[in-house]
């Protein structure tokens, strides 16, 4: 039997195709998918929290790196880590995407299977959103709302000297995934998996503003990118340990055979969707024991503004080298 395309079934066949199994918390949908708009209310004594992201084909991933199922989850998981890094709970979701015309209804098919997957994993609910043609692949944008308790959501901006600089989880993971995946080396699945498959850190987001954090970042695009980004907006200079970045055994591996250090990995790779932060020192002790966090820094004032690497018993600035769209 011949495949259909969208050309096939057109615009609105495709819409009646994927609308399906949308809602995850009805408790905040009081008009959902169907209407020109959804709408949705939050409790009282809460903040709503907005943020936006987008896949495009050839940049963010292509056939040889990522399944259409791949391709909708991540598009829901980077979303959701933004929530993440403000100590937010993600709970509506509208899409916005662009397909080429001759694209089999399959594919998309298979890539709302990822985001419902991942949106029920996340109790996020699927609200809507908009669907058009493109003549340069395919572009999808999500748009995320969430809510936090008012006044208490994590900046970038907060970190203080004498802070305790932290991560979750094994930062390169992701990237050494990519790099798997384009070598054609299958040996390495936990790694690929990472990369396909992110996890956005909704529960340690929260944990982090219970416990007082100070700053949190998401590492959507390296350590070096987002702790620079967290010392710039706050003001101060920021000392990492090169040697207490938690990288994790597949990486440390697979790093060795390839002939790369699984570091340039975490500080350079991105799309890990772990948290990186600061907290003080007798906050950091509320959270310290719980597996999946390392403290791998301090927040300072020398020797100056931005961040500075120690190794092997001396300091450098650590450059920024994380992805940049527009970097020549």
């Amino acid at each position: 039997m011949t495949e259909k395309t969208i050309s096939d079934i057109g615009e609105f066949g495709l819409i009646k195709l994927i609308s399906h199994d949308l809602i995850y918390r009805p408790e905040f949908v009081k008009i959902g998918p169907g209407d020109d708009g959804a709408v949705y209310s939050i409790p009282d004594g809460f903040d709503q929290v907005i943020s936006t992201d987008t896949m495009v084909e050839g940049i963010h991933f292509t056939s040889v790196t990522m399944s259409a199922y791949d391709v909708g989850w991540k598009l829901c998981a980077s979303n959701f880590s933004d929530m993440a890094a403000m100590g937010a709970d993600p709970i509506g979701f509208v899409i916005s995407a662009a397909f080429p015309e001759k694209l089999y209804t399959s594919w998309v098919e298979r890539c709302y299977e990822g985001i419902r997957d991942c949106c029920k994993e996340y109790r996020v609910n699927l609200l809507g959103g908009d669907m058009t043609g493109s003549v340069s692949g395919i572009i999808m944008t999500g748009t995320v709302v969430g809510i936090v308790p008012k006044d208490t959501a994590v900046r970038r901006s907060g970190a203080r000297r004498g802070d305790v600089v932290f991560v979750t989880g094994h930062p390169g993971d992701s990237a050494g995934g990519l790099y798997a995946l384009l070598h054609e080396n299958k040996e390495y699945s936990g790694l690929i998996e990472k990369h396909k498959h992110p996890r956005p850190q909704i529960e340690w987001g929260t944990l982090l503003r219970e416990a007082g954090a100070s700053s949190l970042n998401d590492i959507s695009d390296g350590i070096s990118r987002e702790v620079n980004e967290i010392a710039e907006a706050s003001g101060v200079s920021i000392k990492i340990d090169k040697s207490s970045i938690p990288v994790s055994a597949e990486a440390l591996e697979y790093g060795r055979k390839a002939g790369i250090d699984p570091l340039s990995w975490a500080l350079d790779g991105g799309e890990d969707y772990e948290l990186i932060g600061t907290i003080s020192k007798e906050d950091f002790e509320k959270v310290k024991n719980r597996p999946g966090i390392k403290e791998i820094g301090v927040v300072t004032d020398k020797p100056g503004k931005g961040v500075f690497l120690k190794q092997e018993g001396h300091l450098e600035l650590l450059e920024v080298h994380g992805y940049d769209h527009f970097e020549k």
